[in-house]
């Protein structure tokens, strides 16, 4: 039974049909993969942006809190900036002129030293607020560093210096220690442009990155074999109810051919039932016809009489024709072909038949334009049904006509066509569905 299932599985899908769904759906779930990790990768990247924005923020309110308060200059504002450094994922944080040279830094030997790879810094004040990150390799470690210029008083204090210094003046108490060179290094600081960086470490972004990314390309694997599988499910059903269609289809037709195969068989056995009877029939018709034949003879001198035995030879022929057509239909057919003469056997069935032509006042025409002089036929065949279709014009030409008998070359195949046309009322599309019916028949008396 698996066996079976498997099969017709495979037979309801196709290998090209698997290989079209996968070639279809394919670039389309990739698509959908990368754009979700190029937006992962860009949340992430926001995040970092986020957090060092946060601290640099933080760091120029505190520088700004302790230049208000306490004078603080450069001095005050490195050690705040070790102090900040502290934090996990602070590589460095450093704050340098627009030369490039370093005026404060989390690692104190670096102080005064130009910065190397010191980044593009556009004037700071082409924009209210610029934030400006990049990705760099420190040693073997990679780096996310945010840099904006240092504005830790950027506030209205610093449109009126004079009242901000006669503020601080004033808020200072007794006891407090103002450096000395504080309100020097401060302008160093504050008035000639000063950036701040800050590096932040990348491995726990590259952590989350990676997570985030197979996390990504696994939702996309699983929604592609979702995908694929659906669609191969949906093709399958469709198939199936191809399928299932066909095989109702095929069972009405077997079902048919079972009842014509019985019919037939049926057909068969009255065939062989009517053959003996037709046998038993034919054997008096002899000895009716010669009885017939002789009171013709004898009555030679009585008209009326003489008609009334020839009217009886006429009617045994007829039966005798349809006895022997029925025998012929009973028995096995068998087919003598060999090559004859076109205008004998025209002439030969249109003999046969002068009599009766003859009595109902029907012209013949015969039209033969073949070029060949023989064909290859059965001639008792070729003339039975002839001698079938001249009947047919007479019954349909009661009150005369022309009988045409027709023969041409068809010169694609090499065959010969024979024609018999009359000026009868013709046969209906459903007379001419049972023509081949050997039983067939439109007249009351007739026999098919």
């Amino acid at each position: 039974m698996k066996k079976l299932s498997t099969r017709s599985l495979s037979s309801l899908i196709s290998p090209l049909m698997l290989a079209g769904v996968i070639l279809v759906l394919t670039p389309i779930f990739a698509v959908m993969t990368l754009d979700r990790m190029q937006k992962l990768k860009s949340h992430i990247t926001d995040q970092q942006l986020a957090k060092g924005i946060s601290m640099i923020r933080t760091f120029e309110a505190g520088t700004r809190t302790g230049m208000m308060t306490m004078h603080w200059g450069i001095r005050r504002i490195q050690d705040l900036l070790q102090e900040t450094a502290f934090q996990p994922e602070v590589v460095h944080i450093m704050i340098v002129s627009a030369e490039g040279t370093i005026l404060a830094h989390s690692d104190p030997d670096r102080v005064g030293q130009v910065l190397a790879d010191i980044p593009d810094m556009p004037d700071s004040q082409a924009t209210e607020s610029p934030v400006f990150y990049r990705s760099l390799l420190k040693g073997e470690e990679k780096v996310f560093e945010v840099y904006k210029p240092f504005t830790p008083m950027k506030s209205r204090f610093v449109r009126h210096p004079m009242r901000m210094m006669h503020g601080m003046q004033q808020t200072r108490g007794v006891g407090s220690f103002p450096d000395k060179e504080s309100s020097m290094e401060k302008n160093d600081v504050l008035e000639k442009g000063a950036w701040i960086l800050v590096g932040l470490s990348m491995d726990q972004m590259d952590r989350a990155q990676a997570r985030l990314l197979r996390d990504a390309v696994g939702q996309g694997v699983m929604f592609f074999i979702l995908g694929c599988a659906g669609v191969i499910s949906l093709m399958a059903f469709q198939a199936y109810r191809t399928t299932k269609a066909r095989l109702v289809s095929a069972r009405a037709l077997s079902e048919k051919l079972k009842k014509e195969v019985e019919t037939t068989r049926h057909l068969a056995a009255i065939g062989k039932l009517a053959g003996g009877v037709a046998h038993e029939i034919r054997n008096p018709l002899s000895s009716i016809k010669g009885f017939a034949t002789y009171f013709e003879q004898r009555y030679a001198d009585h008209p009326d009489d003489q008609d009334t035995a020839r009217i009886m030879v006429q009617e045994v022929e007829r039966i005798n024709r349809s006895v022997t057509q029925l025998l012929e239909f009973a028995k096995p057919m068998a087919v003598e072909k060999k090559q004859v003469g076109i205008r004998e056997v025209i002439s030969h069935s249109l003999k046969l038949m002068a009599h009766d032509l003859e009595k109902k006042s029907i012209a013949v025409h015969t039209d033969i334009r073949s070029a060949r002089p023989t064909f290859y036929t059965d001639p008792d065949r070729m003339n039975q049904i002839l001698l079938n279709l001249y009947m047919n014009s007479l019954t349909a030409m009661d009150d005369g006509g022309t009988l045409t008998v027709t023969v041409v070359d068809v010169s694609l195949n090499r065959d010969l066509e024979i024609r018999v046309t009359d000026d009868g009322c013709g046969m209906d599309e459903q007379i001419l569905s049972d023509i081949f019916d050997p039983y067939f028949t439109t007249r009351p008396d007739g026999t098919g």
